[in-house]
């Protein structure tokens, strides 16, 4: 797919008609990045951002950049004058940073969209078609697609699909339904991170357990983007420990007074630990 998509874009771009470079110059200077569409592009470790930057500085920037065109009202609700051309990048993120950090010049496509939903669904298709991904990045993107979709099948160029969603894309994509859904809850605790985390966990620069961050995804008291450390996990678990332990001393002692209670006061202290254990389940 891939292949295919950048394939395309250097057709297009060969067939613009020369009377028309002079406003793609223009255009070029005047490219937006949006930071809502960040998270939907795949990040690159250091180490690869160098070799990309040491590849175009010996090669050029041979592929053409993606442009969403639309207008400015669009993309900003606020926007002072949102019938103004606004023109946004959509791929090409790396390229572009590093086209911009050493003067290159580089290509543009222009691309159109009916909304800025519609640009989400069409980098997800884009990314989930990239060879180079990581188990990681893949479950990623996998998962972004399943919970935007899985309550609306149909979107951008597809068609709609019945049945149970998980099952469509398990098939597509030859894993499990389970799997997708789990695809679906790391999407989700990728987003409670904050950007920079975010960029961490995809390139592996850390490597927190693939449920830890599922479980991340499931707790509807993080706040997307918020957190900024997952060290609140081990102490959260330690804590967990702490009480288990605790409940596990209580259990014994009712145990015993159970098997002794012989008076009144034996069976009001049984009482008394049956209601304090409560409070800790």
């Amino acid at each position: 797919m891939a292949k295919d998509f950048m394939t395309g874009l250097k057709t297009v771009a060969a067939q613009l008609p020369n009377s028309t470079f002079s406003e793609l110059e223009k255009i070029k200077k005047e490219i937006i990045v949006v930071e809502e569409l960040r998270q939907f592009i795949t990040p690159l470790s250091n180490e690869e951002f160098k070799n990309l930057e040491s590849n175009l500085l010996k090669q050029g920037c041979k592929d053409p950049l993606a442009i969403w065109e639309t207008t400015k009202g669009v993309i900003d609700e606020n926007a002072e004058n949102p019938d103004a051309p606004a023109f946004v990048l959509i791929d090409g993120h790396n390229r572009y940073t590093i086209c911009q950090k050493f003067g290159l010049d580089f290509k543009i496509v222009l691309l159109q969209f009916e909304s800025i939903e519609q640009v989400k669904d069409y980098m997800i298709d884009y990314q989930l078609g990239r060879r180079n991904l990581t188990p990681e990045q893949m479950s990623y993107f996998r998962g972004l697609r399943y919970n935007r979709e899985k309550g609306s099948q149909g979107k951008y160029d597809r068609t709609d699909k019945e049945g149970d969603f998980s099952e469509i894309l398990a098939t597509e994509y030859k894993v499990s339904p389970r799997t997708i859904k789990n695809d679906g809850n790391f999407a989700a605790g990728i987003a409670k991170l904050v950007p920079e985390l975010q960029q961490q966990v995809l390139t592996g620069k850390i490597n927190p357990s693939r449920s830890l961050i599922q479980d991340l995804g499931r707790k509807e008291e993080v706040l997307i983007g918020t957190l900024s450390s997952l060290n609140f996990f081990s102490e959260e678990a330690e804590n967990k420990l702490v009480d288990n332990n605790e409940v596990l001393l209580r259990k014994k002692e009712i145990a015993k007074l159970v098997i002794n209670v012989s008076t009144k006061s034996d069976y009001l202290a049984l009482v008394q630990k049956v209601k304090d254990l409560k409070k800790f389940l």
